[in-house]
């Protein structure tokens, strides 16, 4: 096994397991994801997926960290305040697999560098919960054919689904959401967000991400997770045709 004696030890649980043979682990390594917005979710998200064995990541995030931000953002501390998300999340990264390769991004995405910044990922992850970014996002990957998987949560419920964006078998966030207009959404600033919705979705996430990677894939399925009432719902989603990022519609 090409993995050093340092990851042997750190991954040394998980590679009991049968689904993480050399070939599916070392294949698990190479991966490139991108985290776009370091959030509650993006904070969850990353370092299950540091844990699982993905050592090269992308965080794109350009704010700063607040004390608001403490009860769901698991990587911060009241020490981070004011710095920069990205920076401290890749020191607390490193800190659990110093082997990993992330990169920081301190930018905001939007359509004159997200051609830039989102080149050639393995997958993407969306966990920027603003609507007119997550459908910029949605476009571009459709249109690259990245797979991505989309990300939110509000109060105590969390959104996640992945989008194959295979170019013959068209699927994406607006086949879903077919809002040409930003719709009048809650925000976590007006309705309030518990930690650990956030945490859960950011899990599922993670988990999605490896289930990808390892073939494990459960198709076309929005996934629902209530904190609350301690349910986890599947919603089987199809394409709609007349989507406006499906190129074959006539």
């Amino acid at each position: 096994m090409t993995i050093s004696e340092q990851e042997l030890e750190i991954f040394s649980r998980q590679l009991i397991l049968k689904e993480f043979d050399e070939k599916t682990f070392n294949y698990i390594q190479k991966q490139h994801v991108i985290i776009i917005g370091m959030g509650g979710i993006g904070c969850a998200v990353a370092q299950y997926l540091l844990t699982t064995g993905i050592k090269i990541l992308t965080l794109i995030d350009n704010d700063k960290i607040q004390k608001s931000n403490l009860n769901r953002q698991i990587l911060y501390s009241i020490h981070h305040v004011g710095k920069a998300k990205v920076k401290v999340a890749k020191k607390i990264l490193n800190g659990i697999n110093p082997e990993c390769k992330i990169k920081t991004i301190f930018q905001k995405i939007n359509g004159k560098n997200i051609k830039k910044y989102l080149y050639k990922p393995s997958l993407v992850i969306d966990a920027t919960d603003n609507w007119h970014t997550m459908n910029l996002i949605n476009k571009f990957c459709v249109k690259q054919s990245i797979p991505l998987i989309s990300t939110s949560v509000i109060g105590f419920d969390g959104q996640v689904i992945l989008f194959k964006n295979i170019k013959e078998n068209h699927l994406c966030l607006n086949c879903i959401y077919p809002n040409k207009n930003e719709p009048n959404l809650p925000r976590c600033e007006s309705i309030g967000v518990i930690g650990t919705a956030a945490g859960l979705t950011g899990l599922i996430a993670a988990q999605t991400t490896i289930n990808f990677f390892t073939k494990h894939i459960i198709k076309n399925i929005l996934i629902i997770i209530s904190s609350k009432s301690m349910k986890i719902s599947h919603i089987n989603v199809k394409k709609n045709s007349g989507c406006i990022n499906n190129s074959n519609k006539s």
